[in-house]
C-alpha cells in the first residue's frame, strides 16, 4: 500500500485514519471479568464498549482463563460458565458478535461490529480428555495456548526469571492436543509455553505459529517472554507475534509506551514487520478490583505488574498509533501492526 500523508494532514488525522480499518488486539482476559460478574447484566455494553470504540478495535481474541482456585475440580465448568458468559452478553447486544472463521470476522468488521474469537490460555479445561477439545471447538474456541505460567498435562509454563522451569517439552497429552488442534483447525499459540515446549510444538505443526502476547528477552530476561532465537523461528515460519503491554521492562519507570514501542520494533528489525502485531493483555482493570492481599500474592508467584500509564485500556491505542507515527513508521508499516498482520493469519488458518 502506498503512504498516503498529505502535507496538511495533522497527526490527529493521519491516527483516526489508520485506526479507521479497526484494531486486532489478539489477548484480553474479557471472560474472566464477565465470569465475576456474573450476577450482572449488560456488563460489555456499561464497561467495555465505550472504551474499545474510543480506540478503534474491531476484533479481539476474548481468552478463557482458569485461576488456581478453580483447579482442578471446577476448571470445566468455570470455562464453560466464561463462554455462556459472552455468548449472553453478545447476545444481548447489538454492537457484538462471536465469530468462528476468517468470513465471520469480515462481515462484522464491515458492519461495525467488535468480533470476539474465543481463545483458551490453558488447557486444564480438556481435563484428560481430548473429546472436550471437540466440544470447545464447537463452542468457538479457535486458538489455544497450551499453557500458563504453571505446569499441567500439556507442559509447562515458562517462569518469570531467567530460567527454572523444567528441561523437558511437551507430555504425549500436550502432542496430541496439537495435533488434534491442527486438524480441527484451532490456532496453536505459543505464549506462555517454556522454551523445550516452543521448540517441540514448532517441531510438530505445520502451519504458521502463533504468539498472541509476549515480550522479548533483550528488555525483559525471563522465559515468560520470547529470546531472539524464538524470535526468529516464528518469522521462518511467516508466524505473528503480538506484543504485550504489561511486561515492557522489570523496572516500573522504563514501563512506558516508547519502551513498548522498542519491543514491536526489536521484532521487527529481527524477522520483519509481517509478523509483529499486537496482543495488548490489559489487566490492570482487573488487578485494580482484587484485595491487597491477592495482589502480593499475584506478585509472590508471578511478578509485580507494571502498568504503561498512557497504555493500561483500549481507549488508548489511538496513544500507540501516535507514538509509531512518530518513531517513523510508515502507514502500510503501522496498518499491518494494528490489523494486518492478525487478518493474514486469520484468514489463512480460519
Amino acid at each position: 500500500m502506498q503512504q498516503t500523508n498529505p502535507m496538511n494532514e495533522s497527526i490527529q488525522d493521519r491516527i483516526d485514519r489508520l485506526q479507521t480499518g479497526g484494531i486486532i488486539d489478539m489477548h484480553f482476559d474479557l471472560p474472566m471479568d464477565l465470569y465475576q460478574k456474573r450476577q450482572r447484566r449488560d456488563v460489555l455494553e456499561i464497561e467495555f464498549f465505550s472504551e474499545f470504540e474510543a480506540g478503534n478495535v474491531s476484533v479481539v481474541g476474548a481468552a478463557i482463563y482458569i485461576e488456581d482456585r478453580y483447579l482442578p475440580e471446577a476448571g470445566l465448568r468455570v470455562a464453560l460458565d466464561q463462554i455462556a458468559r459472552l455468548y449472553a452478553e453478545t447476545t444481548a447486544s447489538e454492537r457484538f458478535v462471536i465469530c468462528k472463521n476468517y468470513r465471520e470476522i469480515q462481515a462484522a468488521r464491515e458492519t461495525g461490529k467488535i468480533a470476539f474469537l474465543i481463545t483458551m490460555e490453558g488447557i486444564e479445561p480438556l481435563g484428560t480428555d481430548l473429546n472436550q477439545l471437540r466440544v470447545f471447538y464447537e463452542l468457538g474456541v479457535r486458538a489455544i495456548g497450551l499453557t500458563h505460567a504453571r505446569t499441567n498435562l500439556a507442559g509447562h509454563g515458562g517462569v518469570f526469571a531467567a530460567s527454572g522451569s523444567p528441561a523437558q517439552g511437551l507430555t504425549p497429552f500436550g502432542r496430541e492436543v496439537v495435533r488434534d488442534c491442527e486438524a480441527l483447525g484451532v490456532i496453536i499459540d505459543l505464549a506462555h509455553i517454556n522454551p523445550a515446549g516452543f521448540n517441540e510444538i514448532l517441531s510438530i505443526t505445520t502451519k504458521p505459529p502463533i504468539v498472541s502476547h509476549t515480550n522479548v528477552r533483550r528488555y525483559y530476561d525471563i522465559e515468560r517472554n520470547i529470546n531472539d532465537g524464538q524470535i526468529r523461528m516464528i518469522g521462518e515460519r511467516h508466524g505473528v507475534i503480538g506484543v504485550n503491554s504489561i511486561l515492557v521492562s522489570p523496572r516500573e519507570e522504563e514501563s512506558t509506551l516508547d519502551k513498548y514501542v522498542d519491543h514491536i520494533e526489536h521484532i521487527a528489525n529481527l524477522i520483519g514487520i509481517d509478523s509483529v502485531a499486537i496482543g495488548f493483555d490489559f489487566f490492570e482493570f482487573i488487578y485494580r478490583q482484587w484485595p491487597e492481599s491477592r495482589q502480593k500474592e499475584l506478585a509472590a508467584k508471578f511478578t509485580t505488574p507494571h502498568f504503561i500509564p498512557d497504555l493500561t485500556n483500549h481507549s488508548h491505542a489511538g496513544n500507540l498509533t501516535r507514538r509509531l507515527i512518530e518513531r517513523g513508521f510508515s502507514d502500510a508499516d503501522i496498518e499491518k501492526i494494528l490489523r494486518g498482520n492478525w487478518l493474514r493469519i486469520l484468514k489463512e488458518l480460519l
